[in-house]
Parts: C-alpha cells; structure tokens; sequence
C-alpha cells in the first residue's frame, strides 16, 4: 500500500481559461497590486540594504527574499505548468539607476545556440515571474521593453541592438505588480531619464531537470531549514539524478486544490509508489498544451 502523502497543503490559485489563452498568446502576463503596499515597503528595503548590483541566489540572503520562493502570488501559476517537477532555477533583483544607459539589449532568455523552443514550442522550459517595487508610470524609467507574442519567433533583425521595433511596448504598472513571462519572449531595457532608481525581483521557474542559473546546488544545511514546499523547490539534491527522479518524501509538492484537481492517474495500481507514478499538471488536465 501507498504511504500517505505528507503534502498538506494546496497549490495556491494559477491559471484561469483567460489569463492562460493571454498568456499563451502574448507570452507576458501583467497582474497589478499583486503584492500589497507593505510587503513592497519591504522588499524595497531589503534590495537597497543588500546594496549589490544584480546579485544572484537572493532567496538566500534575506528572510524577505526567501518568503518569495513559493509566494502565494505566483507559485500556482508556475505550478500549473510544471507540476511535480517545479523548481527555482533562479532568483536575483535590479537596480536600474538614474541616467542608466548601459542596459540589456534585445534578447530572450535562455540558451543562444540552441533555445529552448528547439525542445518545446507548445510550453515554455522556464517562466520569469517578476514583482516591481516601484512605480513605473511612463516610459523612460528603465520599463521592461517587449513584444507581445514574440515567444514564438526564432529572429529579431534587431537582436543585440537597442533599435526601435514597430510592435514594442513598454511595461507600464504600479508597484506590486506581478509579471509573468515566457522564457522566449523578445525583450530590452528602457533607459532611465527618471530621477527614480528603478527596482524589481526576479524569480525563474521551470522543470527540476533544467539546470539552475544561479547557483550549481543551494546550501544543503539553510535549504533543509525551509518549510517543505520552500525546499523542495530548491531541490538542494546532493544525487543528481533526483532532479529527474524526485525521492519519495517529496511528491506530490502539493496537496490537491479540490477533488478535481492534478494527480497522478488513476490506473496505476496500488503496489506502485506516488513519486515512480506519472502525474498529471493542470496545464495538461484542462488541455491546454
């Protein structure tokens, strides 16, 4: 017989039909005030007391960063899409200075060679989540440039450039916004004209088999320290092949959301053990893919 999952608790809300076709579409989704004014006050706080610029693995410098691991805000709908396997492959934050002129040119995100579109076209191998701390009202302030549904292109003519593209938007949001976006999706920086130091989060997920960006393993000691959601998605596993075959003790990541929810399927029989069974993400059950 099975041994009884030691998830208890449920993966936080993610995708709803809407907000996936956008998504899916675009290859961004905006989601405002996502955060609320105090916890923004915060992470604000956190960023300029850290004092680097754009350091990596920042989930394990302050007790602020490392309650975003699996903030509620996010994780479900990173969740909906990696299921079991999600893991944080990479977290860090930016400060963009005013009068910053040296910037990120057009490009995407992940390998130059041979992008990850290559492996998937239906879903993307990592998802950035991004929370923006402080007010982004025009343009000219270091926004996030991008073209909407850009994810689906191989070439940018512009690549590596910071020449205007008649389809570019600027990104335009209040502080607290969430974002998420897909891992191929063309974009840059804006300058900053402002007299604003504009600071925001990163939070990079994908399936636990894609190798992380910022560290080669978490401390083993701080990531046994977390609550259990927190450090599986670290997966700080000394066996390599544990990122492909999570241990037993660590799935399901989540308790179902209700009795419709993701799960493994049903016609395994008993004598097979959760974490050797296929599981079902919701992108998967509600047929997205």
């Amino acid at each position: 017989m099975q041994t009884p999952s030691p998830a208890t608790v449920p993966a936080p809300p993610g995708f709803t039909d809407e907000s996936w076709a956008a998504f899916a579409r675009d290859g961004i989704l905006v989601i405002e005030d996502a955060l609320s004014p105090a916890v923004v006050a915060d992470l604000n706080d956190a960023v300029v007391r850290h004092g680097e610029d754009n350091p990596l693995h920042i989930v394990a410098d302050d007790e602020r960063f490392t309650e975003l691991i699996d903030h509620p805000a996010h994780i479900g709908f990173v969740y909906d899409v990696y299921g079991e396997m999600l893991k944080l492959l990479r977290s860090e934050y930016f400060r963009r200075e005013p009068g910053t002129i040296v910037r990120n040119s057009w490009h995407f995100d992940g390998p130059r060679p041979l992008p990850f579109s290559v492996f998937t076209g239906a879903l993307p191998l990592r998802i950035k989540a991004a929370y923006w701390l402080t007010p982004l009202p025009t343009a000219g302030m270091g926004n996030l440039v991008f073209i909407r549904g850009s994810h689906r292109w191989d070439f940018l003519p512009e690549y590596q450039t910071h020449e205007p593209h008649p389809q570019e938007e600027r990104l335009i949001v209040r502080p607290g916004a969430l974002t998420l976006m897909w891992s191929g999706l063309w974009h840059r920086v804006d300058v900053n004209d402002s007299d604003t130091t504009r600071q925001n989060i990163f939070l990079e997920y994908g399936p636990s088999w894609v190798v992380t960006s910022d560290r080669q393993l978490a401390e083993p000691a701080w990531a046994a320290e977390l609550s259990r959601e927190r450090r599986i998605l670290m997966r700080a596993y000394e066996e390599a092949n544990e990122c492909i075959k999570p241990p037993a003790r660590d799935v399901p990541l989540y308790a179902p959301r209700d009795a419709g929810s993701a799960g493994s399927h049903p016609h395994y029989p008993d004598h097979v053990p959760l974490h050797l069974r296929k599981f079902s993400t919701p992108v998967e059950q509600r047929k997205w893919v």
